[in-house]
């Protein structure tokens, strides 16, 4: 797709009514965590197409803006580090350079605005330097026929895109009477409030709730053998059912429950027949929107919350239920100081011989997006560049459809996006890699979301029939696989992480443990490596990055490694120089 070209620029003038600095909120602290190894990370950007009435000159676009500009101190906020702690100040007054490009009165406005949000996106924020906004449009004559802005993450999040979306709509439509209104509840603000002694209350309970589920949580929800096919890096699919939304309303009826909750209920219903999981744990992002004085505020304010969802009981409506309750008290406990929960998480991973993969994320952006963008260029899979979802025209207005979209690289197994629940359901559904999730595995999972809200719409299902409505079955596991507590672990994996952290013979087992396994390894001592705390701090610098493995729960050093390191018995013969589980803080070898 070719670009635009630019033609002018246009200066937009604002003044606030206040400057000032101070310390990162929670949830700007939490997106420099990952932003800050990589700024060029494509989810350090987000975008939105700004709603505009045909005609629109481009002096109301530079009056609108200029009072969003005025109105929202994100927009107008740098980002300094001080003695090593990073700071956001914002200005009082200055200037925002708009982009302007003309074009033909023959031109799609949807081509235009994708190549100018290109055009925006071609280098990273300077967030020291640089307002964390970028403005284009293009004009035909003296008329705008598109507005496009780019935002940096550390300034938005979605529901702040479609706040500033929905205001500019607004002020657009008020010639004449446009003004910066009452001072607003800010990101400074925000971060004195998280501060405060009910503020550190509210992240102490969060960090508590996070770290009691996070011990009893699968390493990896979406522990699947690799296919051994060719497919390899990202993939993912959108899928628009009508069916599916004249479902939800049936459910909604029936448990007194959002469709949001049906459609995690159906995706934890499926991925547990698929993993053979009954406890799903979702990173699901929560708005955080929950007080009046939040509901405009602009900000990132976005910050993980975890849900946990345990797949069991008699029929579909109590898991949509169950479903409900798990989110709203994620979204309870999803305002947290991100340090002191990696602090925390680290420590758990230690004791558990894990590391806690976010493997799994459900996104819904569905309240964020005007009704019918989830198929317009704001949809974002998984909020990166946005595919043109183009349904395809071979179906009926009321027949669902499945649309492969192109998707940059991103970190996560699965990512989930509920984009929009009317007139038709709308589910994106994106892998980070190919080879342990294919296209196919996609399809299903989709096709059997789908096909179980379309039969609980229709009246009550049975949590046993979910593998015959879906058309899934578990995936089928050889003897490599065992279950250690909640997870998935495949023993070749773990090996391999042995092979790899000590340098030194070594042999893993797996010995019967209620109804899981507990993980030996044996080994030879050698340099680095001659107590268990010795051998298990090596495993767990190793094990980030793998998904179905884990460290084990106790190692036994030998002297020597017997012919056969698969010999489990004739390990068991060597002498024994230490043995335990590495974790204790204070280790007494025996």
């Amino acid at each position: 797709m070719s670009s635009p070209t630019l033609a002018d620029r246009m200066e937009i003038a604002y003044a606030g009514l206040r400057a000032g600095e101070g310390p990162l909120t929670c949830g700007q602290r939490n997106t420099w965590q990952w932003m800050r190894a990589d700024v060029s990370n494509p989810m350090a950007t987000l975008q939105w197409k700004l709603p505009l009435p045909s005609g629109t000159p481009a002096a109301d676009v530079v009056d609108a803006f200029a009072i969003l500009l005025a109105r929202h101190e994100s927009l107008r906020t740098t980002f300094h580090e001080v003695d090593g702690e990073m700071r956001q100040r914002v200005l009082l007054s200055g200037v925002l350079a708009a982009e302007i490009y003309q074009v033909n009165t023959s031109v799609d406005p949807n081509v235009v605005s994708q190549g100018m949000i290109d055009r925006l996106r071609e280098k990273p924020f300077d967030l020291a330097n640089e307002l964390p906004v970028r403005l284009a449009m293009a004009l035909s004559g003296d008329k705008v026929v598109s507005v496009v802005a780019i935002y940096s993450h550390m300034a938005v999040d979605y529901g702040s895109m479609a706040i500033l979306g929905r205001e500019f709509a607004e002020l657009i439509g008020t010639v004449g009477n446009r003004s910066v209104g009452a001072a607003r509840h800010q990101p400074l603000d925000q971060a004195a409030e998280e501060a405060s002694p009910r503020g550190r209350r509210r992240a102490d309970a969060a960090l508590r709730y996070w770290t009691g589920h996070l011990r009893q949580a699968p390493q990896c929800l979406m522990a699947l053998p690799p296919t051994g096919g060719r497919e390899d890096g990202p993939a993912s699919a959108a899928l628009r059912s009508p069916s599916a939304a004249a479902a939800l309303d049936r459910i909604a009826a029936r448990t007194q429950a959002g469709p949001v909750a049906a459609v995690l209920a159906a995706f934890s219903a499926v991925v547990s027949v698929r993993v053979d999981q009954s406890r799903c744990v979702f990173a699901s992002l929560s708005s955080n929107r929950f007080t009046a004085r939040l509901r405009d505020y602009v900000g990132t304010l976005a910050q993980d919350g975890l849900v946990v969802v345990d797949v069991a009981g008699p029929n579909f409506d109590d898991l949509v239920r169950r479903t409900g309750a798990a989110m709203l008290r994620a979204n309870r406990n999803s305002i947290f100081d991100v340090a002191d929960l990696v602090t925390q998480a680290v420590k758990i991973n230690k004791e558990q011989g894990m590391d806690f993969s976010r493997d799994c994320v459900f996104n819904n952006i569905s309240a964020h997006l005007p009704p019918g963008a989830g198929e317009a260029a704001n949809v974002q899979l998984p909020a990166l560049d946005p595919p043109d979802l183009r349904w395809s025209p071979m179906s009926g207005a009321g027949e669902s459809s499945l649309t492969w979209t192109p998707t940059p690289p991103f970190p996560n197994r699965l990512v989930l996006q509920l984009i929009s629940v009317q007139p038709a359901v709308v589910l994106g559904l994106s892998t980070g890699d190919a080879r342990h999730v294919p296209r196919s595995e996609i399809a299903g999972l989709l096709r059997g979301m789908e096909r179980v809200l379309v039969a609980a719409g229709a009246g009550q299902v049975c949590l046993a029939d979910v593998p015959e409505l879906s058309g899934l079955t578990p995936v089928p596991r050889d003897s490599d696989w065992v279950r250690v507590g909640v997870s998935w672990v495949q023993l070749s994996g773990v090996q391999a992480l042995l092979r790899e952290a000590l340098e030194t013979p070594a042999y893993a087992s797996a010995e019967p443990d209620g109804d899981g396994h507990l993980l030996t390894a044996h080994l030879v001592a050698a340099n680095g490596v001659r107590t268990p705390r010795q051998a298990h701090a090596a495993c767990m610098a190793r094990l980030g990055g793998r998904y179905a493995v884990v460290a084990p729960h106790r190692y036994v050093l030998h002297d020597s490694a017997p012919a056969d390191l698969t010999d489990l018995a004739a390990w068991r013969t060597r002498p024994v120089l230490a043995s335990g589980d590495g974790r204790a803080s204070t280790e007494v070898d025996q």
